[in-house]
């Protein structure tokens, strides 16, 4: 049984913590920079505080090397959802003031009443591949928006050549960043078009320059200059963006199967599970033994339903929780969206569903739930799916 309760409240560049005892008063409270000096400081604390539990939220990165710190000499350290911080001050106070003194206090007392729930964070060699996959997140959504308003701004200048190519290959970048307005591509010999749109081998591509000369010459857009910018500008970023993209997943894919080699090839068994959602699938679950049953893996994932509470009654309010990983709920349900359009047994069930009267997005939360129960047993026993 603890006998003292430690709150940290982590910024950029500090961190405020709160020691409170059995009776929830406080015992000692403070702040110390984010630096060698100020972690030795509360190490200290924590050593004047024995027999302690300590919590403290996760912030994104902010809390990475304090939490590295305390982890290597202190096993009763729990990495706390900021989600439910806030819910829980929700339940305690009504007041609006917030200093992160105040804030230290308040996730002392969280882990006072919650300690028991609450799992011991253990560092894992898997925390640098975490942080890569974060990285390639973040440019899969730079590459989307970048998609996006090139497709836009094409569409009024060249709305032809989008209705006619897929303007996010190699070579139609590599035609407009060079070309950006139908003018230029009306006075451009053809002899330049066509070594503009070789591929990266140098080989010729499938595109007629012809064609593309033609589509120009009959466009109904008007010549605009600024709008040329903006688009050699936009293609120049995107291909920028989609080869950086392409880096950073080779190595990401690359450093997973070293690690859990066994763990891919049991969930790419599954068709419609690619390499790409495998791999940010136990990026984020790190390993199955972390969860004590599937229930624990769809918490995990935010999407087990919200429960509501009226008197004695409890119901289900038809929504979901969303109190787990976001990364990990974006890549369960892309992995439903594959298994439900190549593997029938999860076609059917999504079917189902459906002709139950469910509407998408519900039948497709259920399709991930389901999905979650069988990739928790499949790696559990470390068998790879067979096809039903």
């Amino acid at each position: 049984m603890f006998k003292k309760f430690i709150g940290i409240d982590v910024s950029k560049s500090s961190f405020n913590y709160c020691v409170i005892d059995s009776q929830q008063h406080t015992v000692e409270k403070g702040d110390c920079e984010m630096n060698v000096e100020g972690f030795q400081m509360f190490k200290e604390v924590v050593k004047r505080n024995d027999n302690a539990v300590i919590a403290l939220e996760s912030t994104g990165s902010y809390h990475v090397n304090i939490l590295s710190f305390i982890t290597s000499f202190k096993k009763e350290v729990c990495l706390i959802n900021p989600v439910l911080i806030k819910k829980f001050i929700q339940t305690i106070s009504l007041r609006k003031t917030k200093t992160d003194e105040i804030d230290a206090n308040l996730i002392a007392k969280f882990i006072f009443f919650h300690h028991a729930q609450s799992n011991y964070f253990t560092p894992s060699n898997m925390d640098e591949i975490v942080a890569l996959a974060r990285v390639r997140e973040d440019i899969s959504k730079e590459v989307a928006k970048m998609k996006t308003r090139l497709k836009q701004d094409l569409n009024t200048t060249f709305p032809e050549l989008s209705a006619n190519y897929n303007i996010f290959t190699d070579t139609i970048l590599n035609l407009i960043e060079n070309f950006p307005t139908i003018e230029s591509i009306r006075n451009a010999k053809i002899t330049k078009i066509k070594g503009i749109m070789k591929n990266k081998r140098g080989r010729n591509s499938s595109f007629d320059a012809h064609d593309i000369k033609e589509l120009a010459r009959n466009s109904v857009s008007k010549n605009n200059g600024i709008y040329g910018e903006i688009i050699r500008h936009d293609a120049t970023t995107l291909k920028f963006l989609l080869e950086e993209l392409d880096k950073i997943t080779t190595r990401f894919i690359k450093e997973i199967k070293e690690k859990k080699e066994q763990d891919m090839e049991i969930l790419t068994s599954v068709k419609g599970i690619s390499d790409v959602t495998a791999a940010h699938f136990i990026a984020e679950i790190k390993d199955i033994s972390r969860f004590d049953n599937r229930n624990k893996l769809i918490a995990f994932a935010g999407t087990d339903p919200a429960v509501k509470q009226s008197g004695t009654s409890l119901h289900k309010n038809g929504r979901i929780t969303k109190k787990g990983s976001k990364a990990l709920r974006r890549v369960i349900y892309l992995m439903a969206m594959g298994v439900m359009k190549y593997t029938d047994h999860f076609r059917i069930y999504y079917d189902k569903k459906r002709a139950e009267g469910m509407q998408h997005r519900k039948a497709m939360i259920a399709l991930c739930n389901k999905l979650l129960r069988v990739l928790y047993a499949l790696l559990s026993k470390k068998e790879v799916y067979v096809m039903k």
